[in-house]
């Protein structure tokens, strides 16, 4: 039985476990948050629609992850130890943590600070085929749709990848696509505008917890898929230890490989500036 053990039981925290639930990617989902009763008030409410939505899915919620009992997905969604991010090395404390408990799960890390937990994850001891955020993959999704709506075309018809961090993406050249067709050869500015209202803009929790969803999809699959991911590099695009966004192959319960994308100088640069970047709490 799959159980996905959710930290938090915010926004983030809640519409994940719904939409787990909805597409039955487990049979058990346990939100896990030191105000209980909000766990298992939002665990009751998810578990009260099961018959309306039609699934049929274990919610639960808990104070402490030792209460969650075995779990085969950690999902970091909004956990209360982040709420004053600013104050301390927190991500380094809560990966250090989690890392016993957490042994061989698969840790998806959904929010934005993906990239300092990633990173703070495998320093712990988690293997970094087994820790990966999931926030590039709805970057990815905006910028598609900023896309569509600069080229005047349905949002199916855009294919597109983000590299680097939020606030700091990349879109390498070539790599958007209309129809197969390069962006750049229909429009030279469509990309630069899009990418600009992506980097000004943070996606909201519903778009985050859709983008974790595709990524847990794509991880329990035995059919790799590529996305948008934030890793560990370990050497890919000339940087280690550092997490940022990347092409990667998933499937089979974590990250298979990182794809090197080609990058012009311009690009490069960017690249290299945003794996430097670090938060001030870092």
């Amino acid at each position: 039985m799959l159980t996905v053990a959710i930290l938090g039981s915010g926004d983030l925290a809640a519409t994940a476990a719904r939409r787990i639930a909805e597409r039955e990617l487990a049979r058990r989902v346990v939100m896990v948050d030191p105000n209980d009763g909000r766990a298992r008030g939002k665990a009751l409410d998810l578990m009260q629609s099961a018959p309306v939505e039609a699934y049929d899915v274990c919610i639960e919620g808990c104070a402490q992850l030792a209460e969650a009992g075995r779990f085969d997905v950690l999902l970091v969604a909004d956990p209360p130890s982040l709420d004053e991010a600013a104050a301390g090395n927190r991500p380094a404390e809560l990966m250090a943590s989690l890392a016993p408990a957490a042994g061989g799960a698969l840790v998806l890390v959904a929010g934005l600070q993906s990239a300092a937990l990633v990173e703070a994850g495998v320093s712990a001891g988690l293997r970094r085929e087994r820790v990966l955020g999931s926030a590039p993959v709805a970057l990815a999704s905006a910028l598609r749709r900023y896309l569509a709506r600069e080229l005047e075309v349905e949002p199916g018809t855009v294919a597109a990848t983000v590299l680097g961090s939020p606030g700091q993406l990349i879109v390498p050249q070539g790599a958007a696509t209309v129809g197969g067709i390069p962006v750049e050869r229909i429009s030279p500015t469509a990309a630069r505008r899009a990418l600009a209202a992506v980097n000004a803009r943070t996606p909201g929790p519903v778009a985050l917890a859709a983008g974790a969803v595709t990524v847990l999809r794509a991880a329990l699959s035995a059919r790799p898929s590529v996305l948008p991911l934030t890793v560990c590099l370990q050497g890919e695009y000339g940087h280690r230890g550092v997490a940022v966004a990347v092409p990667a192959r998933v499937a089979n319960g974590g990250v298979q490989a990182v794809l090197e994308a080609a990058l012009e100088p311009v690009d490069r640069v960017a690249f290299d500036n945003a794996a430097a970047r670090r938060p001030a709490w870092r």
